[in-house]
């Protein structure tokens, strides 16, 4: 357990409910920091390290109306949603939502039909994308209680409208589910509920994941759950921590709980990119992430009007991002993402500046990579990507050539082939001179030849011919390639590389 700083937590006042978003950068919750010590909610961004100052969301949106613990977050922080008996409505409590406009909330909207419906709706939680919602429908609810709810899902259409809710299957919905929160990952889902078991009291937190289109029996989250009510919580993207609210010596406090891994949803890197001209104007350009460990696109996108744009990745595999711009003689941008080790970063930037190429750019190859000990390409997804781009690019800059150039850090050589990596061979002759007397005593020289081998790991040269020979066939002008080889010991092993790339040349 670790408590939230004391921006947040104060020993004069109760917290409760809190949602933060997806990024962690910005956070609502139920505070009695108000006039009469009435309960209220608040809302606060992240600055820096800590929290700013949390304020009282405005009386556009907190309302005695309000289902006062349902509030939530878009993965940004930036939309707000909460659920409300105020006009306009369908019926009883609806869903409804406010965007953040950089200084202030901006006057709330309802979605209507068929999310909201003349029963009970509340505590929406989304993906990432915001392309999937889930949330309650309940047959009563008021200021601080619903009951005999039911969970349910829907997913959005091209045209943007919603897909009729489906309700979750009968085994988590028992005949009082509540609050659900779809983790960044997309497939796991915690929920309340008073009707599973096991239960301690009251309503307990469940776990349960979506995989191979089933979702899996509910375990119930033994490591946070009390013989009180548990429902009110939220978990950031990276899936470590559990924010909740637990009572303290003295009052309320927003605690966080590290998370056992057997219930642990997969932790989401939030990428935060800019697209930009040279200008710093925003530049056309389409977006994109690809799985490299199922050969999976996960992400397809444009930036927003500012050149902005932003896509979570689930831990756990290796990714290729793309940025790939609408004109064919204008730089791109890709980079490799490894989300397979034990620490992942919450948030990677990224910053791309796309221009007209002109003599002397490079192009990064380095994505190509060849079979172990040879010059054989391993066309894989992401090289045969990196392959396609340089290609429009190649094509789209009519007055430029490219030289491919393949440089190895690490060259080694011996008289045996001492390692699997020792795969070319140089034969060097070498002839000698010696003298033979004969019976007669008379004196002659005689030649002998020998054969010096030697083996070493430089296959540059192949390997660029074949980087050539592969984008001639994928359709670049041949006569427009040229190459560049270079071989050099490695001071140390660590330091062993292969670096490939394209220079353009006048």
């Amino acid at each position: 357990m670790r408590k939230l700083s004391s921006s947040i937590n104060h020993p004069s006042i109760n917290l409760y409910a809190p949602y933060i978003s997806a990024d962690a950068n910005a956070m609502v919750f139920i505070s009695d920091n108000a006039e009469d010590g009435v309960l209220t909610p608040f809302y606060t961004f992240r600055e820096a390290t800590d929290w700013k100052e949390p304020l009282m969301l405005p009386k556009q949106i907190h309302t005695k109306l309000n289902f006062l613990r349902g509030y939530g977050l878009s993965a940004d922080g930036k939309r707000i949603y909460f659920s409300t008996f105020k006009a306009p409505s369908v019926g009883g409590q609806d869903i409804q939502y406010s965007d953040w406009k950089g200084t202030a909330w901006s006057e709330p909207v309802n979605p209507g039909l068929p999310i909201n419906t003349k029963a009970h709706e509340a505590c929406a939680s989304f993906t990432p994308d915001g392309n999937t919602i889930y949330f309650m429908r309940c047959q009563k609810m008021e200021q601080n209680k619903a009951e005999s709810c039911k969970i349910l899902r829907s997913t959005k259409k091209p045209n943007g409208q919603w897909e009729e809710p489906v309700e979750l299957p009968s085994s988590i919905n028992r005949g009082n589910s509540q609050t659900p929160r779809i983790m960044a990952d997309g497939e796991t889902l915690y929920f309340s509920s008073d009707k599973l078991t096991p239960n301690k009291g009251g309503m307990d937190l469940y776990v349960t994941r979506f995989q191979n289109n089933t979702w899996s029996n509910p375990v119930p989250l033994d490591f946070t759950n009390t013989e009180k009510d548990d429902q009110f919580i939220s978990v950031a993207a990276l899936g470590r921590y559990l924010l909740k609210d637990t009572q303290g010596q003295r009052k309320n406090e927003l605690v966080e709980y590290l998370i056992p891994d057997e219930v642990r949803p997969k932790g989401m890197m939030k990428i935060e990119g800019k697209v930009t001209a040279l200008t710093g104007n925003s530049i056309p350009a389409y977006v994109a992430a690809f799985d490299l460990t199922n050969n999976k696109r996960v992400f397809t996108g444009k930036p927003f009007a500012d050149g902005s744009f932003f896509l979570y990745l689930k831990e756990g595999s290796v990714y290729e991002l793309s940025i790939d711009p609408e004109q064919n003689n204008v730089s791109y941008y890709s980079k490799l993402l490894d989300l397979t080790s034990d620490k992942i970063p919450q948030v990677e930037k990224v910053t791309a500046t796309l221009k007209p190429l002109t003599s002397g750019d490079e192009l990064s190859l380095d994505v190509i990579k060849f079979k172990p000990h040879s010059s054989v390409l391993d066309v894989t997804a992401n090289s045969a990507n990196e392959m396609k781009r340089i290609v429009r690019a190649i094509n789209g800059s009519t007055d430029l050539k490219f030289n491919v150039h393949v440089m190895l850090n690490g060259y080694e050589e011996d008289t045996i082939q001492s390692n699997p990596d020792l795969t070319e061979v140089i034969y060097d002759s070498i002839v000698n001179q010696y003298e033979v007397v004969d019976s007669l005593g008379q004196v002659s020289r005689k030649d002998t030849l020998m054969v010096k081998t030697t083996y070493h790991n430089d296959r540059t040269l192949l390997q660029a011919q074949a980087i050539i020979e592969h984008l001639a066939s994928l359709g670049a002008n041949r006569d427009k390639l040229t190459f560049f080889v270079n071989a050099i010991p490695a001071t140390l092993p660590e330091n062993r590389k292969l670096t490939i790339k394209a220079v353009a040349m006048k």
